[in-house]
């Protein structure tokens, strides 16, 4: 399954290395964690980045604004309310979702 174009990395370790599979040639893989791997990036045809960010409001902001103008996606596996904040934990740990998991605030 090579089909995606780019992938941001904020987990690093196996998911960094795994990553690189899923990368279309040519593709590239930006990495919060992990420092540009040269094997991986041979083996598999991609370019590799690391980015160090600061986070603030205002860069906070402007991510809010990507998604809600549907810019940014975000994959939401599952959403639970907070009263579920438990059974959410349980869910990350357990299940291994593809995605995230959403607490849901009245």
């Amino acid at each position: 399954m090579r089909d995606y174009d780019a992938v941001l990395d904020t987990v690093g370790g196996e998911i960094y290395k795994k990553s690189f599979k899923v990368l279309k040639r040519g593709g590239i893989i930006v990495s919060m964690l992990e420092q540009p791997n040269a094997e991986l990036m041979e083996k598999y045809g991609v370019n590799a980045e690391a980015v160090n960010t600061q986070i603030n409001a205002e860069r906070l902001s402007k991510l809010a604004e990507l998604a809600d103008d549907g810019i940014v996606k975000v994959h939401v596996n599952k959403t639970f309310p907070l009263e579920q904040a438990a059974e959410a934990l349980d869910h990350l740990q357990t299940k291994h979702p593809r995605g995230k998991v959403v607490l849901t605030i009245k």
